[in-house]
């Protein structure tokens, strides 16, 4: 029997139903969205920073060990899942697929840079630590 993956929309998971963008700490957001963890697809681009935590992330179907400022970029209709050995935490940037046409000239420019391919080898970024802070930081 096939297995339905359920698809998230940014506004179903944002607190005030936002659909361009949402912005938060990962422990907050984990903890409201404990159902999030099981295999899913998104209609947006996700992103997130883990600052401390372990335990293994998967992006379609590809699993990866969680490790401290590691960032994985995901693009609309790649499935995921996650299971955490404890406290994870970090940051989360979800945006919608039209949050940035007002401000480029061409819309399919996100897909231009390789961490938002699709392609799961380079969507998983082990930051150096000289980068560690100024990455927080921006975040």
């Amino acid at each position: 029997m096939e297995q339905i993956i359920p698809i998230y929309d940014i506004c179903t998971l944002s607190p005030n139903g936002a659909d361009d963008i949402l912005i938060s700490r990962f422990a907050p957001y984990l903890e409201h969205h404990k159902n999030l963890s099981a295999a899913h697809r998104h209609t947006f681009y996700h992103l997130v920073l883990f600052t401390e935590g372990s335990g293994t992330h998967a992006i379609d179907f590809e699993e990866f060990n969680v490790k401290p400022y590691q960032v994985y970029f995901m693009i609309p209709g790649q499935v995921h899942s996650w299971s955490f050995a404890g406290l994870t935490d970090g940051y989360i940037i979800n945006f919608s697929p039209t949050f940035f046409q007002p401000f480029l000239l061409n819309p399919a420019y996100a897909g231009s840079f390789s961490f938002f391919s699709g392609d799961v080898k380079t969507s998983v970024i082990n930051l150096p630590v000289s980068l560690h802070e100024k990455v927080k930081q921006l975040f």
